[in-house]
């Protein structure tokens, strides 16, 4: 292997890391849920990659927008699987518009660049014996040295590509283009050097690259809003959605599948296609799948839950090989408790930020069995919601802690004073509530907080 196509090659590998995506694929299309993802969103879609595989769709592979919770990797232990690699964000960047364009040793005669020019490359890049670059050679810095009579009668030798290089801005491989985009198109330059991390060199980009980079595709399931999505999709191509949340989806160029069903869980929508279409999932895809409608329903305690919700569990379970109900206490029972985790980590698990008369309002949830440790950990719990909140600029954030076992749920919220005031609930305090038998973010609590805050309360 060549030194200088060794820098090219890594970077490639590093694209098919299995547990984390940093260079996506413009040839592969991403089935992907939310940030700080559930076990329905992990789930969905290794399942909806799966049926899509299944069906004829070539190139498709499932990611994650986060980390997954306990919950999700209990199942995934359960039933052998692996957690889909992590979509660290889908941005384009200079890596995917650097074209590893062939180069020439600082020491190379400029007949060796002159050759470059001849087989119609408009700079040639120069780059040392430890894949560094030294800069560029243009025609104009050809036109210079020849004008200034650098030949071997006045020098005893021929000028090197060293000599008449120049320097060209650079950028690293993992830069987001969007970041540099507006100082690029006003630089005089109209082609720019690409390095690793190291510094190696990993090709050429040009200004029309940049005005036109490729574009992730991404199908979204268990949600619809850029908000929600993995970094850097409002930069991508969303191509289709399956989810069964309320509408607050980004606009595309052109029409693009889009399912938004009310039922209590994306894993349900992903099973009924399958069976529709007598796909049988393997039982580790059947397994997940399940776990994600137990666990969006609460074992189909969630108001949320419906006929097709339990049609798809009984189908999957079948497939599968597990009784419902037992596997379903023990999916719930897989996360710690309150005293096991950090504030960070009960607080950002599985929350989601909603836009509310453009009040940005963020929500997390966290299913306990019982209720007796949220009284310690309610004044560290504030501070952190306080942190969040200014540092994420939210107008309000709540957490709703619910117990799995008696199907009742607390609030917590810091934030506005007009909306804290106006809630329905039972005040405890100043910042808790008694939400009763609420246990639906999606259906119960969130519906309620558009309706005060589109209300102007």
């Amino acid at each position: 292997m060549s030194p200088l196509t060794d820098p090219i090659d890594r970077r490639l590998a590093d694209r098919s890391h299995p547990d984390r995506i940093d260079f996506w694929d413009p040839n592969i299309t991403y089935v992907v849920g939310h940030q700080r993802p559930d076990t329905d969103a992990i789930a969905s879609a290794m399942g909806f990659a799966w049926f899509l595989t299944s069906s004829g769709h070539d190139a498709i592979r499932a990611g994650r927008a986060g980390q997954p919770g306990d919950q999700t990797l209990f199942a995934l232990k359960r039933f052998n699987e692996t957690a889909p690699a992590l979509l660290s964000g889908v941005a384009p960047t200079f890596g995917h518009i650097a074209d590893p364009e062939a180069v020439v040793l600082p020491d190379a005669p400029l007949s060796a660049a002159m050759a470059r020019f001849v087989a119609g490359e408009q700079v040639v890049p120069v780059v040392d014996a430890e894949r560094r670059p030294a800069g560029v050679v243009t025609p104009l810095g050809l036109a210079r040295a020849f004008s200034h009579n650098l030949s071997d009668e006045e020098q005893g030798r021929a000028p090197t590509c060293r000599e008449v290089g120049t320097r060209i801005p650079t950028f690293n491989e993992r830069d987001r283009i969007s970041d540099h985009r507006s100082a690029l198109l006003r630089m005089d330059e109209n082609h720019f050097l690409v390095v690793d991390g190291h510094g190696y060199y990993v090709g050429m980009a040009t200004q029309r690259s940049v005005l036109q980079p490729p574009r992730a595709k991404l199908i979204l399931v268990d949600h619809n809003e850029l908000g929600q999505a993995v970094p850097g999709a409002d930069e991508a191509q969303i191509v289709g959605v399956l989810d069964h949340h309320r509408l607050g989806n980004p606009p595309t160029a052109e029409p693009i599948p889009f399912v938004v069903d009310p039922v209590g869980s994306t894993s349900t929508l992903v099973a009924e296609r399958c069976r529709d279409r007598a796909l049988h999932p393997p039982r580790g895809i059947a397994g997940m799948l399940l776990s994600g409608i137990l666990s969006d329903t609460l074992v189909f305690r969630s108001p949320t839950t419906g006929a097709r919700d339990r049609a798809a569990a009984a189908w999957l379970a079948h497939l599968c090989g597990v009784e419902i109900a037992q596997y379903g206490e023990e999916l719930l029972h897989a996360a710690p408790g309150l005293g096991a985790r950090t504030a960070g980590e009960i607080l950002d698990g599985d929350r989601k930020t909603y836009s509310m008369a453009d009040i940005p309002i963020s929500i997390g949830q966290i299913e306990v069995t019982g209720m007796q440790e949220l009284p310690q950990r309610v004044g560290e719990l504030v501070a952190a919601m306080d942190q969040r909140r200014e540092r994420e600029g939210l107008g309000m954030i709540c957490l709703m802690v619910t117990d799995i076992v008696t199907g009742r749920s607390r609030l917590l919220c810091r934030g506005d004073s007009r909306i804290l005031g106006a809630l329905p609930y039972a005040r405890l305090s100043d910042v808790e509530f008694d939400l009763g038998d609420i246990v639906s973010r999606k259906k119960q609590l969130v519906p309620a907080l558009y309706g005060l805050v589109e209300a102007g309360l």
